[in-house]
């Protein structure tokens, strides 16, 4: 199992987090995470970096591990600026960049406001947010493919393609992801976790690579410890990847050399 790190960019600022993700590098980490909010408020934070300048500016200063978002909403913005941002990400970056996409949550949830305060219109409709998903992987299709959209030419093109994952909360969304996406992000303390696990397996279609599996979790010294019931119970579930997360403010002293 490959241990990640997602740092919070609403609690920690810029030349702190910077530092973080350097120590992530130097520990042997192998993806830092950044989120895709707008407003500090919805993640207990005072401001919020932008998620792709974020991930432009980790590109330029690391050179080994990679970068990601978790997850970028298909609602900030339109599919195809989604699919321009992540070529160009996978650019910048020499083909580190690691793409997680997530289908938004519903307007009256709690991160409702960030996107109401700024004029971004979410479906209630959970369905109609599933489809937008789609709608990213069908864009994304035709722009990689010759950089051409639409007979509209010289759209950013990645040397190749980046590993998308998405985040998923029902088995719903994991079955679409199972059809399109190299691997599903989930919750660890989700109560349907093994459920949409492996309905996410069953639905992956055998022509495809193995579905990739991660999961993250707050940071905890159980986690950190490979002989801990929490950490074997990972390993039972066959995650390939664990996303631990620093919610707070950074805590160099947390990032220490993976075994």
């Amino acid at each position: 199992m490959i241990f990640d790190v997602q740092f919070n960019s609403a609690t920690t600022p810029w030349p702190e987090l910077r530092d973080a993700v350097l120590a992530a590098e130097a520990s042997g980490y192998g993806v830092a995470w950044v989120l895709d909010h707008l407003a500090g408020q919805v993640m207990r934070g005072d401001r919020m970096l932008e998620c792709f300048t974020t991930v432009g500016a980790l590109a330029a200063s690391t050179t080994t591990i990679g970068i990601g978002t978790l997850v970028a909403n298909v609602w900030n913005r339109p599919v195809g600026v989604l699919a321009a941002a992540a070529a160009s990400a996978q650019l910048i970056s020499d083909g580190r960049f690691w793409l997680g996409i997530g289908a938004g949550a519903s307007p009256t949830s709690q991160y409702g406001a960030e996107h109401a305060a700024v004029g971004i219109e979410l479906s209630p409709d959970l369905a109609a947010r599933h489809q937008r998903v789609r709608e990213f992987f069908a864009m994304s299709r035709d722009m990689w493919g010759d950089g051409t959209v639409a007979g509209v030419t010289g759209f950013p093109v990645p040397l190749t393609a980046p590993p998308i994952y998405v985040g998923v909360n029902s088995v719903a969304l994991a079955t679409i992801a199972a059809t399109e996406a190299d691997g599903i992000n989930i919750r660890w303390n989700h109560p349907r976790i093994e459920e949409i696990i492996e309905a996410a397996r069953a639905a992956r279609p055998p022509a495809m690579s193995p579905l990739q599996v991660t999961t993250w979790e707050i940071w905890s010294d159980e986690l950190m410890d490979s002989t801990s019931p929490e950490r074997q119970l990972h390993e039972r579930l066959g995650v390939d990847r664990l996303i631990v997360v620093q919610f707070d403010r950074v805590d160099l002293s947390k990032i220490q050399p993976m075994e």
